[in-house]
């Protein structure tokens, strides 16, 4: 590679680590949007277990800095987990064998980053006009978890939150199944159903949706690599050094912007990308 394809991989592993680490969404949107139209893989079966390693690199360097400060709910983000164990493996071994093809992986990518980006802007759109208001970053982070059979209560800004513990576990298997056939993380996905279903504020959401991420995720890959998927060693080293270095500065972006800028630039991202692939 040269020193200019070089610096673009980096450029770009630097802006999936900084939204994937601020946000805890788009990141394997992002990196596959890279692989495919900024640097030219062809193989979607190439891009998939790729842009699931750069999200799972760049999640190994955030997710202890949110521990640090308490902004995660760890028993969620296992529920959610446990049941991405199990859609990962159905997933990716249903995209390795039918979802092969450019042509239609494309498409069919775009408009489901499309339906995200739509859902969330949908849900800025009611709080906006109900007058919703939005929970602010607090310092102390989560506290007073409590799990049972029947919830999982936890504190956090003064405020009491709680969801039945199955709910995750369903999710996490239905959003890892749609993740690891499109080849990327599952946070595009993780995000709304935390912050619209269970209603958890965004301050405490990437570190959540990076755990669920990272162990779905892994047994993504490796389940793609078992079917005979080939990946670029220096392409992906390249992006993975660059999303570490954006994974260090996203906690921090995380902690200042409003939690409705955070959102409404997941929309965006999404949204741009979507729209893209719908049109080509």
């Amino acid at each position: 590679m040269d020193i200019s394809s070089i610096l673009l991989l980096l450029v770009w592993g630097a802006l999936v680590g900084l939204v994937f680490s601020s946000i805890g969404a788009a990141g394997g949107i992002l990196a596959s949007f890279g692989l495919i139209t900024v640097i030219g893989v062809t193989d979607p079966n190439s891009v998939k277990p790729m842009a699931q390693l750069l999200a799972l690199a760049t999640a190994l360097v955030f997710i202890p800095g949110y521990f640090k400060r308490k902004a995660w709910v760890l028993p969620i983000g296992l529920m959610l987990s446990a049941g991405g164990i199990v859609g990962a493996l159905v997933g990716s071994t249903l995209s390795r064998h039918y979802l092969s093809d450019m042509s239609t992986f494309k498409p069919l990518f775009g408009l489901l980053a499309f339906l995200v980006a739509v859902q969330i802007g949908w849900k800025l759109y009611k709080e906006r006009k109900e007058g919703k208001s939005i929970t602010c970053f607090c310092q102390e982070g989560v506290k007073n978890i409590t799990v049972n059979e029947k919830n999982i209560l936890f504190d956090y800004a003064g405020k009491t939150y709680r969801c039945n513990p199955w709910s995750p576990w369903v999710a996490g298997f239905g959003i890892a199944v749609i993740a690891s056939i499109f080849g990327v993380g599952g946070g595009f996905l993780l995000v709304p159903y935390l912050a619209s279903i269970l209603g958890i504020p965004m301050f405490i959401i990437p570190a959540t949706a990076a755990l669920a991420v990272f162990i779905s995720g892994s047994i993504s890959v490796a389940n793609y690599l078992r079917m005979g998927s080939e990946i670029d060693v220096p392409i992906l080293a390249t992006l993975i050094i660059g999303g570490i270095v954006g994974a260090r500065l996203g906690p921090k972006l995380n902690q200042i912007m409003k939690e409705s800028w955070l959102q409404a630039s997941l929309a965006s991202i999404v949204a741009v990308i979507g729209t893209k692939y719908l049109l080509s």
